[in-house]
């Protein structure tokens, strides 16, 4: 797959962050002349960009580090310009979501994708679109719904698969999901399928219950494949803002997290919360929703994000 498609979509999807964050920190260059202490003034454009204070505050040190020597004070030292600021404001950002992690694990000749998350951020879809997205790249794609106890959950599902060309596995109504999960990857080693991925139930007020669901399922996974899966995804709704982040250290206490994807960011200006997942969780982002259309996926790149935000 070229470069270009892989991030397609993505740095339109920053338009509404782009625009909240730009008009606070524009704000701040209204006046004539910029002091250090006006650099105060981009913590809290930060924070109300869905940034947390703590990470904000880290930002604002290291831009202090960065610009204040260059102030003008008669020594031939350029002044505070908002071009120097922004320069070191995408710097830093930057810098906090650059990190050496390891590539999605697609390499083998069979993998499995457990999606996991609340309800309502999206899941479903999310599976719909992989789906569709590694369809793209040439692999045969089994989809599994393993939230048997949603309503229309399985035919939701059944719908993405006969959208995106995906072969469904899924059971009767509130049967055991990880039975499902079981049938879906005999398919896969069976069949001449190379990903499955796999819905799940996302009730997290039932921590206990979903607990022992979802450990069930990789139980089942990896006595039936060899191996658990080959990588857990959270998915979460980025209008949700810090709520989100929230989500992750939930699931993170029920089941190891080896990525994240966001839904809905083209909606939201609240896509801050992507440098805290990144800085705070130490979590990879690898998927964006990009719109609601079944090609509307991009995979995450740190750089693009950091210059799509000015």
């Amino acid at each position: 797959m070229k470069v270009f498609e892989k991030f397609k979509n993505f740095k339109d999807s920053l338009k509404k962050t782009k625009e909240a964050l730009s008009e606070k920190v524009n704000s701040i260059f209204s006046f004539t002349k910029l002091e250090p202490e006006d650099l105060d003034k981009l913590e809290e454009a930060l924070v109300l960009s869905d940034i947390s204070f703590q990470t904000a505050n880290e930002i604002v040190l290291g831009i202090k580090k960065r610009v204040l020597k260059t102030k003008g004070g008669g020594n031939g030292q350029s002044p505070l310009t908002e071009g120097v600021i922004k320069d070191a404001l995408k710097d830093e950002i930057k810098s906090k979501i650059s990190k050496d992690f390891p590539g999605i694990n697609v390499n083998n000749e069979k993998n499995i994708f457990l999606i996991v998350g609340v309800n309502g951020v999206g899941k479903t879809t999310t599976v719909g679109k992989l789906g569709k997205y590694y369809a793209g790249m040439g692999k045969k794609v089994i989809i599994a719904a393993c939230d048997t106890f949603r309503a229309a959950g399985k035919e939701q599902l059944e719908v993405w698969g006969n959208r995106t060309g995906a072969y469904v596995v899924s059971g009767k109504e509130n049967q055991d999901p990880a039975s499902v999960a079981h049938d879906a990857v005999q398919k896969l080693k069976d069949k001449d399928f190379n990903l499955l991925i796999i819905d799940t139930a996302g009730r997290l007020h039932n921590k206990k219950h979903l607990m022992e669901e979802l450990s069930k399922i990789k139980r089942i996974i990896s006595k039936t494949n060899g191996r658990p899966p080959d990588e857990t995804f959270i998915v979460i709704d980025a209008s949700l803002g810090q709520n989100s982040l929230v989500q992750v250290e939930q699931f993170k206490e029920l089941i190891d997290i080896s990525g994240v994807i966001i839904t809905k960011l083209d909606g939201s200006a609240k896509g801050g919360i992507i440098i805290d997942i990144i800085h705070k969780l130490n979590l990879p982002v690898r998927f964006i929703g990009t719109g609601e259309s079944p090609d509307k996926i991009s995979e995450f790149s740190p750089e693009i994000f950091a210059d799509g935000l000015f």
